[in-house]
C-alpha cells in the first residue's frame, strides 16, 4: 500500500469512535435485554418470550461479531495490528496512547469498558436464575410424575371409586 493511499489518522479516530459509539449501543441494548430475559423467567415463567428475548440477544451478538471485523480494520490502519490477536482493553490503551489529545475517546472507552463488565455481571445472574428455575421446573415434574404413578397404581388397586 503506497503512503498516500493510507487513511489520515482523523479518518482512523473518526470510524474509532464510530465503533465504540456502536457498540455501546448494542450492549446497552443487549444489557436492557437481559433484563427481560430474568423478568420473563423470574417472574413470569414465560419460556416463549424467553425464547424471543433469546432469539433476538443473538441477533445483536451476530451484529457485535460483525463490528469486531470493524475493529480489525481500524487495527490495521492504526498501525496497532494486534496480529491476529484479540482485542482487549489493552488496545483501548494503546488506541487513548495513539490520540492523546482526543477529548471524547477517554470517556467513550470508559463507558464500553463499564457497559461490557456489566453485561457479564448481568448475564451470569440470568443463567444462575435461569438454572434455578429449571431445576425447580425439573423438581415440578418429578413430584407430578410421582403423583400420577401413585394416583394410577391406587386406581388399579380399586380406589379412586367413591360413589
Amino acid at each position: 500500500m503506497l503512503k498516500q493511499d493510507l487513511p489520515s489518522q482523523d479518518k482512523v479516530l473518526d470510524r474509532a469512535k464510530d465503533l465504540i459509539q456502536r457498540e455501546i449501543k448494542y450492549c446497552r441494548t443487549l444489557r436492557a435485554m437481559i433484563s427481560r430475559e430474568l423478568e420473563a423467567v423470574v417472574l413470569n415463567g414465560d419460556m416463549d418470550e424467553l425464547s424471543r428475548i433469546l432469539e433476538c440477544k443473538d441477533e445483536l451478538i451476530s451484529q457485535l461479531r460483525l463490528l469486531a471485523d470493524g475493529w480489525r480494520d481500524v487495527l490495521e490502519e492504526s498501525g496497532l495490528d494486534t496480529d491476529g490477536t484479540k482485542i482487549t482493553d489493552g488496545f483501548g490503551m494503546r488506541l487513548l496512547e495513539l490520540y492523546p489529545d482526543d477529548t471524547e475517546l477517554p470517556a467513550l472507552i470508559e463507558e464500553s469498558r463499564e457497559i461490557a463488565e456489566s453485561i457479564i455481571k448481568a448475564e451470569d445472574e440470568a443463567v444462575s436464575e435461569l438454572e434455578k428455575f429449571s431445576s425447580g421446573l425439573r423438581s415440578e415434574m418429578v413430584s407430578r410424575a410421582h403423583a400420577k404413578n401413585a394416583a394410577a397404581s391406587y386406581a388399579k388397586m380399586g380406589g379412586g371409586y367413591f360413589y
